[in-house]
């Protein structure tokens, strides 16, 4: 396109840009963005720059749908913003609420509270009337993606998968960067998210109290990877070499220089070759199912060793190794020869993790600690560990379906604490007394929640899962009634699953799906919407416990439940009433 007189130069105070943020204009795309990364000492040097007026660079927005969305700027932003909203202190101190006439409004309507010691109010407006150069750009989306390429290729701070990724939108990469976000747990519902929303999100520190905490991830919890390999995208570096062994025919080196030719960040005849190879895979298999696949056998993994650290078991206990990444690669791709190849499932757990033990420190697995992991050696390793625990899983006519979806379950909770419209939870369908008796109106509640998820628009896909409480006297009351069970806590949602109350149906599990799936089935709505809820209502399996997963998807039209059109404003329905009213909500449904 012609870029000419497409790029405004200006000037914004803080407090200026804190309404803009409060408005939802301030926004990032997930498609080309980086992860936010930066440590609470990284956050405070930069309040510390503000407050003693050092110039900080210019901050880069894209003009698009009357929003703005961060081309540059994204971690200084979060820092200032969270820093504003009471999220962590500068020199002991929290920002003065009373410094800024919207700060003051969410104070006094109780939105934010003032944490103590607080900052002194010259030093909060000084920070408020701080004033960043800002540069305002417009251009189609093969413009923006090569503009952030060049900003960022050259960063003195990025790792080196951080300038592979900066500005590449290829299938491949798409598909490293979806899988990790899901494995890491920083995902969210759509590709572009308000950055209000984004500290949700962020890769939290030791000191800080938001966003996802990796500390318990499974990579750093079993030492495939520590806590400052994930912030400079060794993860991402994991999953790469992963999907590449997969999806070529000949297996590649695992190296730096062959993740650059999988990016394009170098061309050769070979690496040309191997980029449109991984493409067609792609295309052919779907991005969808092998991300399935790939989170199927993840979670597998991370099933077996959830009592034993990964690398203490392979390795051995005398291992001084901080990390093995390499020996996770070869139980992966052996695991996912078995599971999703050769159509099997484990048979013994007990006896597969001990058929596992010390296989690195035996040479089961024998990796190369050079930078170059050559592919014939790496092929060897993992045919070598497929032979070695083959007899510990049996054939499975239903091959990947059915089984563990913790990833799974952890993602959508995630992204409910980002878009909560898509999401709804319930804590089951019974009522919480001794008497246990249907809970009519929770049933109906639900089919009334599916048709207002599906009237949000016409690309809408919502969840409604049952077996999760959003609070813990809801957990006490159920352990009264059918005795304590223990129960996980994710996102500050605790997941009880359904299986106590299945108890009081004559079959089970069975029994309580057939009772979910009748009601829906005799529900007066939109029979295409009622074919579609159907047929994809499932059980997932989160550790020991059955989770009711109800997906709702758009069938390209406004539907009723009874007649009545209802939709979705944030965590609750509204009924659609008049008109006037309805002409919008189709109107909105359609735009």
């Amino acid at each position: 396109m012609d870029n000419e007189n497409n790029l405004d130069i200006d000037a914004k105070y803080i407090d200026e840009l804190y309404e803009w943020y409060l408005n939802d204009n301030l926004t990032i795309n997930r498609r080309y963005q980086r992860k936010l990364v930066w440590t609470i000492k990284e956050k405070q040097e930069l309040i510390s720059s503000l407050l003693k007026k050092y110039p900080i660079p210019l901050l880069l927005f894209v003009r698009t749908n009357n929003k703005r969305e961060i081309l540059d700027g994204l971690q200084r932003l979060e820092a200032i913003m969270s820093f504003i909203e009471q999220r962590y202190p500068v020199n002991g101190e929290y920002f003065n609420l009373d410094s800024m006439v919207l700060t003051k409004e969410k104070k006094d309507s109780g939105e934010l509270v003032q944490k103590l010691p607080i900052m002194s109010r010259q030093e909060s407006s000084g920070i408020a009337r701080y004033k960043f150069a800002i540069s305002e750009y417009s251009s189609d989306n093969e413009d923006i993606d090569e503009v952030f390429r060049r900003i960022n290729s050259n960063g003195k701070r990025l790792s080196r998968q951080e300038i592979r990724c900066a500005g590449c939108t290829t299938y491949f990469s798409d598909l490293v960067r979806i899988i990790s976000t899901t494995i890491r747990g920083d995902t969210t519902h759509t590709e572009t998210l308000a950055l209000k929303n984004v500290h949700s999100i962020s890769i939290a520190s030791d000191k800080l109290d938001y966003g996802i905490n990796i500390d318990n991830h499974f990579y750093v919890r079993n030492n495939v990877l520590i806590k400052s390999n994930i912030r400079e995208s060794l993860d991402e570096e994991l999953v790469s070499n992963i999907l590449a062994y997969i999806m070529l025919e000949e297996k590649p080196l695992s190296s730096s220089d062959a993740l650059d030719g999988f990016y394009g960040v170098r061309d050769t005849t070979h690496t040309l070759s191997d980029r449109n190879a991984l493409d067609k895979y792609i295309k052919l298999h779907s991005v969808p199912r092998i991300k399935e696949n790939y989170i199927y056998v993840y979670d597998i993994i991370d099933d077996l060793f959830k009592n034993n650290n990964f690398k203490k078991h392979v390795l051995g206990e005398q291992s001084r190794s901080h990390e093995c990444p390499r020996y996770y690669q070869v139980v992966f791709l052996a695991f996912y020869d078995l599971l999703i190849n050769k159509n099997k499932v484990i048979k013994d757990k007990k006896k597969l993790l001990e058929q596992l033990k010390n296989v690195g420190s035996k040479k089961i697995i024998d990796v190369t600690e050079a930078s170059r992991w050559k592919g014939e050696s790496r092929e060897k390793s993992v045919d070598d560990l497929v032979a070695h625990i083959d007899r510990f899983f049996k054939m499975s006519p239903k091959g990947a379906e059915n089984q563990v979806n913790t990833t799974e379950i952890n993602t959508l909770l995630t992204n409910s604490k980002t878009e909560q419209t898509y999401y709804d939870f319930k804590q089951g369908i019974y009522t919480l007394d001794k008497k246990t008796k249907i809970d009519k109106k929770c049933l109906s509640k639900i089919v009334e929640t599916c048709v207002a998820i599906h009237n949000i628009n016409k690309t809408v896909t919502g969840y409604i899962l049952v077996g999760i409480a959003e609070d813990s006297h809801v957990c006490k009351m159920l352990d009264e009634i059918y005795g304590k069970s223990e129960v996980k806590v994710v996102n500050g949602f605790h997941l009880i699953g359904v299986d106590r109350e299945a108890t009081n149906e004559t079959n089970g599990l069975d029994g309580y799906f057939l009772r979910i799936k009748q009601f829906i089935e005799e529900s007066n709505i939109n029979k295409k919407l009622k074919m579609q809820i159907l047929k994809d209502i499932t059980f997932c399996i989160y550790e020991d416990k059955h989770i009711l997963k109800i997906t709702i998807k758009s069938t390209g039209e406004v539907c009723a439940y009874n007649n009545t059109i209802y939709v979705r404003q944030g965590a609750n329905n509204k009924e659609i009433k008049g008109i006037d009213e309805q002409n919008v909500i189709y109107s909105l449904y359609n735009s």
